[in-house]
């Protein structure tokens, strides 16, 4: 359930909003969800109508929608948000005035299954045109039974002729540069915090370079200069968790897909600096499911 706001004193929503740590200082509470996450708008411009929707909840987000397109697309089940618990299936649509009693709204028809990279798209939109690789090959050449999907499909779906996938300053290597990186042979940075890094999570974990079995394979950095590596102990490569190695520690988390959203959202391990605001002014600004309107 949803409860939208009715607009009362000189802060909007009266004590509501004040009783509530703001996502923004600018931030005006309209809904809050049976969860306890809220909706918020964020006044960006002259034209209220056009005022991106801010999600706080497990994270925070902001999304390039006017409210009743979210609204319309959340009840759909075609928005799959990360910061909402609620997955994204259709929901029944009841509305009922203020003052009145609020039946309890029926339970979805189905469980909604969370999607990593769907979740990613609300954040940082639809990609491109699919891209192709020839995933067999590269895999060979890497010396890897394959490579996690969600590596692939963020390339298929947001990959470049040239150069990493980049996102608010975490850098996730191409196809091609990820081989020739691995085929030039682990420098001795990362040999030796594969050797030497302490991973207070798991202390018993001694790592090595892949190809070493279940060795740490590089794929990626961030502009402050963290280098990112997958564990490959794991059988299953969609298990492969990633390995932050640097600052005379490891930080291991989430499947790539999943470190991407949380970090997007301000609850992964703060390998970029996130905050809402008007994208026109950030370095990689990302708008949620569509681009900017001109």
């Amino acid at each position: 359930m949803l409860r939208l706001l009715v607009p009362g004193d000189d802060d909007g929503f009266g004590m509501e909003a004040e009783e509530r740590e703001r996502p923004h200082p600018d931030a005006r509470l309209w809904g809050v969800f049976a969860g306890h996450e809220t909706c918020w708008w964020l006044p960006i411009g002259d034209d209220p109508a056009r005022w991106p929707v801010v999600l706080d909840g497990e994270g925070r987000q902001q999304l390039n929608l006017t409210t009743a397109e979210f609204l319309d697309e959340w009840l759909d089940g075609r928005l799959d948000l990360p910061v909402l618990s609620l997955p994204p299936v259709p929901r029944e649509r009841t509305f009922t005035r203020a003052g009145h009693p609020v039946a309890a709204p029926s339970e979805p028809v189905q469980d909604g299954v969370r999607d990593p990279l769907a979740q990613l798209r609300t954040i940082i939109g639809p990609g491109h045109p699919p891209a192709a690789y020839d995933w067999e090959a590269i895999e060979r050449r890497l010396g890897v039974p394959r490579l996690p999907a969600d590596y692939k499909r963020i390339h298929e779906t947001y990959g470049r002729d040239e150069g990493p996938f980049v996102v608010n300053g975490i850098f996730i290597e191409a196809p091609d540069d990820l081989v020739a990186g691995f085929e030039e042979g682990p420098d001795d940075y990362h040999q030796e915090w594969a050797a030497e890094g302490v991973n207070p999570a798991r202390p018993e974990r001694r790592y090595t370079m892949h190809p070493e079995p279940g060795g740490l394979l590089y794929f990626g950095s961030t502009e402050g200069r963290d280098t990112l590596c997958w564990d490959t102990l794991d059988p299953d490569p969609d298990r492969w968790p990633v390995v932050n190695l640097g600052y005379g520690e490891v930080n291991e988390s989430w499947p790539l897909a999943e470190l991407l959203v949380a970090e997007l959202t301000g609850v992964g391990m703060d390998l970029t600096a996130v905050s809402l605001g008007d994208p026109a002014e950030w370095a990689w600004p990302f708008w949620g499911p569509r681009p900017p309107r001109a």
